[in-house]
C-alpha cells in the first residue's frame, strides 16, 4: 500500500505562492513519507550510494540523487505540485532531485544565489535540521530570472553591502521544520541556506518546459510506463 505524501491539499497555498513567489507549507507531509525521507538520508550516509560527485561542493555539501519509495508516491507528489504551482501535471519536468547534506564546517552565512534556469520552482523537504538552520529568501532583491545553465551567486561587486545582507529588513527567514515544505521561484529569487552545518534537505526542482539538464526527470520514465 502506498504511503500518504500529503496530509492536506497543497492547492491551499497556490494563491500565496502565486502572489509572493514563495510559500511555507507547514506540517503538510505525511508521517510515513517523512520517515522514508529520514531512512533514505540514513542509508545515504551509511552506504554513500547515489552520490552525485559532479555536484559535490567541497566545504559546503554533498548531494545524493533521490529515489522515490515507489511509482505511486511519485505520482501523488507530482499531482500535488501541479495543484500548488498551476503547472500542467503532464508537463512537469524535474530538473534536479538531490538530497543535500551540508558539511559540518559549512559557512553559516554564504552568499545568496539563484538556481539554474531550469529550476523554475525549487521545493525543499527538510529531513534533518540542526537548531538555527533555515532557508532565507530575498523576494525584493532583483527578482529577475537567471537565464544561465548554472547557479549564480551574489558578489561584492553586485552588492557592496554583501557582508551585511542578512541584516536587511527584506531578508525573510522561513524557519521551516521537518514535515514542512518550502517552495520558491528558484531561478528568479535570491536565496540561501543559513547556519546549514549538519542539515539534510531534499530539493526537487522543476519546470514545465521540458528542461532536464541532469537527466533526473523521473516523471518522464513514469509517462513512458503509462502514467
Amino acid at each position: 500500500m502506498a504511503m500518504q505524501v500529503y496530509k492536506r491539499d497543497p492547492a491551499d497555498y497556490h494563491d500565496e505562492l502565486n502572489t509572493k513567489g514563495y510559500a511555507h507549507l507547514k506540517d503538510i507531509l505525511g508521517d510515513e513519507f517523512v520517515e522514508y525521507l529520514k531512512s533514505f538520508f540514513a542509508r545515504m550516509m551509511r552506504e554513500a550510494t547515489n552520490e552525485s560527485e559532479d555536484w559535490k561542493i567541497k566545504g559546503k555539501k554533498r548531494q545524493f540523487v533521490f529515489e522515490f519509495p515507489s511509482r505511486e508516491e511519485a505520482l501523488e507528489l507530482r499531482a500535488g505540485l501541479a495543484r500548488l504551482t498551476g503547472m500542467e501535471v503532464d508537463k512537469i519536468t524535474i530538473s534536479e532531485r538531490h538530497l543535500k547534506v551540508y558539511d559540518d564546517n559549512a559557512n553559516p552565512y554564504p552568499a545568496p544565489h539563484k538556481d539554474r534556469s531550469a529550476s523554475h520552482y525549487s521545493i525543499g523537504f527538510p529531513v534533518h535540521l540542526p537548531e538555527g538552520s533555515t532557508v532565507c529568501i530575498f523576494p525584493d532583491l532583483d527578482p529577475g530570472p537567471n537565464t544561465e545553465d548554472r547557479a549564480v551567486f551574489l558578489t561584492e561587486r553586485d552588492r557592496p553591502d554583501l557582508a551585511q545582507i542578512y541584516e536587511n529588513e527584506n531578508c525573510i527567514m522561513l524557519n521551516e521544520k521537518v514535515g514542512d515544505i518550502v517552495i520558491f521561484h528558484g531561478s528568479s529569487l535570491w536565496h540561501e541556506r543559513l547556519r546549514g552545518a549538519g542539515t539534510a534537505v531534499l530539493y526537487i526542482k522543476c519546470n514545465e518546459t521540458g528542461n532536464d539538464p541532469l537527466g533526473e526527470n523521473v516523471f518522464a520514465e513514469l509517462a513512458e510506463a503509462g502514467a
